[in-house]
């Protein structure tokens, strides 16, 4: 299964340099949950940025610019779709009406091709499970975390702690599914 990792330096006290590091050693060390392929998000200048490879973190070289604070990550360990199609790797965009969003799961979504009829949603070309998580999140326009808890519910993931950054001013949102 995949693993998350994630930096918040809430006081604004780490060096660029230093929140490189932190993220470059948790990637590595979060590699053993997944090798085939990393991916951070994080917002810079009001726009919410996505840096994903098909990679195993030990050849990943994570850089974040001057001024991020909040960043989440993904290693991937492919149980659907393949990484090499960098569509298929975390953390995922999504739009709403109130901004966007970045996803990253680690978990399996056993019920994805119910949700894609019941709920009405269309095939991608994204060949994962995790992706209709986006989809979901989409359609229910979350503004709250009323939304995430909607979908944790529909998607039938147990034991799941969903985690809302709300990280700049104009909308952006990342979320995190942690699934125990």
């Amino acid at each position: 299964m995949c693993s998350l990792f994630g930096l918040i330096d809430f006081k604004e006290c780490l060096s660029t340099h230093t929140k490189n590091k932190i993220l470059n050693t948790l990637a590595r060390e979060c590699q053993v949950r997944g090798t085939d392929a990393t991916g951070i998000a994080y917002n810079f200048n009001d726009r919410l940025r996505i840096y994903k490879r098909p990679l195993p973190a030990r050849k990943m070289k994570i850089h974040i610019p001057h001024g991020v604070n909040v960043v989440m990550g993904h290693t991937r360990m492919t149980t659907q779709g393949n990484a090499q199609f960098n569509q298929n790797n975390h953390p995922f965009l999504g739009h709403v009406d109130s901004g966007t969003f970045a996803l990253a799961h680690n978990g399996v979504l056993w019920n994805d091709k119910e949700l894609r009829m019941t709920e009405n949603i269309p095939q991608t070309s994204v060949e994962t499970d995790s992706y209709v998580a986006v989809q979901l999140l989409r359609k229910t326009k979350p503004s709250t975390l009323a939304a995430c808890k909607l979908w944790l519910k529909r998607s039938r993931v147990l034991l799941c702690l969903p985690f809302w950054i709300r990280t700049i001013p104009s909308g952006s949102w990342s979320a995190i599914i942690r699934c125990a």
